[in-house]
């Protein structure tokens, strides 16, 4: 099949916006725009679609993914969306349309408390920090449940699935296999037949290098190069 016609539209968090790329790091965030160098971009050329259209979000939640793909409002026929599904312990909650708090599992640990600036944690809470910081901790400690994330993520992905292919749009989704924990073969058995989904190895498909962000860097241009070829590989031959 031919993908020239087909204009490329992806989500995600910031693997798949490019943070810590040459262009899409500053020394202490992401730029204002995705990375030319991250792997949708290369997925465009390698596949040769007309153009690409980069919808990700770093930090994003898969609740927030999935807002943005609810909400994108050009969707036509000749759409071919890839989702690169964050982490399944990101939490947000929406206040309403627009406000949201935002959580990340390792918000809690000591050494992340403190090493944000806060207008980081201002940009998470939409409110006061102190407050916050002490709702992630008794959220994760006292509700946060590994299994109910995995049946929440089957349950989006499913709805995601079934919405896109109801504006006739093509829809192939990419997870890393760590997210599932032990409960992979409960979230494959309800998982709609004709989803296209891809579990990948987060080490060997999706390497991370030197990322212009280390010492802990995201995936450098090695990486996204590699998984831009890989994705092609696993549903563009």
């Amino acid at each position: 099949m031919g993908w020239k016609n087909y204009e490329l539209i992806t989500f995600g968090c910031s693997h798949t916006y490019g943070t810590g790329l040459p262009d899409c790091w500053n020394g202490k965030s992401h730029g204002p725009i995705p990375s030319k160098f991250a792997w949708p971009a290369k997925l465009k050329e390698n596949v040769n679609f007309k153009s690409v259209n980069n919808r990700s979000l770093p930090g994003s939640s898969n609740k927030m993914i999935a807002k943005e793909i609810i909400e994108y409002p050009y969707y036509t026929k000749q759409s071919v969306v890839v989702v690169l599904w964050s982490n399944f312990s990101r939490v947000t909650i929406y206040e309403n349309e627009n406000d949201r708090m935002h959580m990340l599992a390792h918000m809690i640990k000591k050494s992340h408390i403190n090493k944000f600036p806060k207008v980081w944690w201002q940009w998470h809470s939409n409110g006061d920090v102190d407050d916050f910081k002490r709702k992630i901790k008794t959220y994760y400690e006292d509700f946060y449940q590994e299994f109910d994330a995995i049946f929440d993520q089957m349950i989006r992905m499913n709805y995601i699935h079934a919405f896109l292919s109801n504006k006739g749009v093509k829809s192939f989704h990419l997870l890393s296999e760590h997210s599932f924990g032990e409960h992979k073969s409960y979230f494959n058995k309800f998982m709609i037949d004709t989803i296209k989904c891809k579990t990948f190895n987060w080490k060997d498909d999706f390497h991370i290098d030197d990322a212009a962000d280390k010492p802990q860097p995201h995936p450098g241009l090695l990486s996204h190069s590699t998984f831009a070829t890989k994705i092609k590989d696993w549903y563009f031959k």
